[in-house]
């Protein structure tokens, strides 16, 4: 038994001496912070940034254990989170980007390749774009927030409505599409209403903090993060970038990532299919070859373009549900249809009715005036350019990383619609918000 005692003291010395893990002192927050530094320091550095959640630094175990041999890997447990102190700050992505700089100031003292996860992408990339000299490289994996808040909301309701029908076994068969996307439309814009006081006031004062969000960490920390305003910054980072996305994640969409990839000029998108929004845990062999390739710099950047055998094409979809169209396409008219999506196409002129339609990694040109017509539609359209107008009856439309040029007023409303902007430019003017047009 004394033996066995002895054995297991000495692997766990072993063990403490490679992970070297510690508490610190840092000067942005004034926390007590558990920070881990694994490998050898003359080795090129990565650091891995967590998202929200208290398990923290844990997500990275794996990476550590892959990377440990070849590089010099620094990782800690936010102030707020994990093992780090927790109290009623502002744990925003700015704070957190000086605290970060701290961090690699003191222990890494040279540039680094840095990955952030969930928040932690978004703390990556506001750290970018502040301390552009200090990152060699850049991993963002599903990176959360970065959309406009209402963007979000309605996502996240979505999301959950969605999940409440598949446990209800299919209760939503016999249900008229249409309403059930008018239920949800609703719920989001309640939460909007809800989340319109003035936030950055909130956060801001510590009072405040404590009477409306409970002195919270993790409420203060998802707050900060979208209210957090990211237009313009990526178009700002030249950093040699590769993002990661789980094509099922259900907490940060998937087309943030078609997002960054479109507006980051330096960046490759990677999306892995049957994939959640922890990848490092979930798909966890084929995440750890994305980023020692990403780390080994052993592939070009890729950019996103339309096939060069594309068909070419034009056509009128009546009452389909569920179906993905790419190409050249000439003229589309889109009638009492769910769920379409148009991808990786040219299009010269859409006309949509009564349906839902999501257009991504496209680009909507003609010669005519008016090259986008929806009424009574959902429509989606997503690290996209566009040139011409769009004319709107009674739709909602969620413009996300969209380019627009055009001459004259670029939307124009014949009824009440509404008009959701994340990390748009139209007409050269940067636009991150929302809007309703039409009324009278």
């Amino acid at each position: 038994m004394k033996i066995f005692v002895l054995m297991w003291v000495f692997i766990v010395g072993l063990h403490a001496e490679e992970f070297r893990g510690t508490f610190i002192t840092e000067p942005i927050f004034n926390a007590s912070v558990y920070l881990q530094t694994v490998g050898n320091p003359d080795n090129p550095a990565v650091v891995l940034v967590h998202g929200l959640g208290d398990e923290a630094s844990t997500i990275w175990e794996g990476s550590i254990e892959r990377l440990k041999d070849d590089y010099f890997v620094v990782t800690f447990d936010l102030p707020g989170f994990g093992q780090s102190s927790k109290s009623n700050e502002l744990y925003s992505p700015l704070n957190y980007a000086k605290f970060i700089h701290y961090i690699t100031q003191t222990y890494v003292k040279k540039p680094f390749h840095l990955v952030g996860h969930s928040m932690g992408g978004a703390i990556a990339l506001k750290y970018t774009s502040m301390y552009p000299s200090d990152v060699e490289s850049l991993v963002l994996v599903d990176a959360a927030g970065i959309l406009h808040r209402s963007e979000y909301n309605n996502f996240l309701v979505q999301n959950g409505v969605n999940a409440f029908f598949d446990e209800q076994n299919g209760l939503i068969q016999g249900l008229q599409t249409q309403k059930v996307t008018s239920f949800i439309d609703k719920i989001a814009e309640k939460i909007d209403r809800k989340m319109s006081l003035d936030m950055e006031v909130v956060l801001s004062s510590e009072d405040l903090r404590a009477t409306i969000l409970g002195g919270s960490p993790y409420s203060i920390a998802a707050v900060a993060l979208v209210e957090e305003n990211f237009n313009g910054i990526p178009q700002k980072i030249n950093t040699r970038t590769t993002i990661i996305w789980g094509e099922t994640d259900t907490v940060a969409p998937v087309e943030t990532g078609y997002v960054l990839h479109k507006l980051m000029p330096n960046a490759s998108l990677k999306i892995l299919p049957r994939t959640g929004h922890v990848p490092m845990i979930s798909n966890e062999e084929t995440f750890l070859n994305l980023l020692e390739a990403h780390l080994l710099n052993q592939e070009g950047i890729v950019r996103p373009t339309v096939p060069p055998n594309a068909p070419n094409y034009s056509a009128t979809i009546r009452d389909i549900d569920g179906r993905v169209y790419t190409g050249r396409i000439g003229n589309m008219s889109i009638i009492n249809s769910q769920k379409i999506i148009i991808k990786d196409a040219v299009i010269e002129e859409l006309g949509i009715i009564n349906s839902d339609v999501k257009i991504i990694n496209s680009t909507i040109k003609s010669t005519k005036a008016v090259v986008l017509s929806a009424q009574n539609a959902k429509v989606f359209i997503v690290a996209s350019d566009i040139s011409g107008r769009i004319k709107l009856q009674n739709t909602k439309l969620h413009l996300l990383g969209i380019t627009m040029d055009t001459f004259g007023k670029p939307i124009e409303a014949l009824s009440t619609s509404m008009v959701f902007y994340s990390l748009c430019q139209i007409n050269n003017k940067l636009i991150h918000g929302k809007e309703i047009l039409g009324l009278h």
